[in-house]
């Protein structure tokens, strides 16, 4: 995408950025930082390339048991209700 896209959301025009994402894999929250993104700094809607799509699926989902990542954090978990 480049600098003059617009958000279909609320029509403001999107940044370059990066984010932190995360997903729930097999009952684990896995975390990628710096993930290049584009972000609407008026309603925050983020929109990933389908490269980044593309790089985060063979990080997260295509991983094996050997492949450690190089940081792990606890997390602690609230119950919504």
């Amino acid at each position: 995408m480049s600098h003059s896209t617009l958000c279909s959301v609320c029509g403001a025009h999107v940044r370059d950025a990066t984010t932190p994402y995360v997903q729930e894999i097999d009952g684990q929250l896995a975390a990628v930082t710096d993930v290049p993104v584009q972000t609407c700094p008026q309603c925050g809607e983020q929109y990933f390339s389908p490269e980044t799509v593309d790089t985060l699926q063979q990080m997260l989902l295509q991983r094996t048991p050997a492949d450690h990542p190089p940081t792990v954090i606890a997390v602690p978990v609230y119950p919504f209700s």
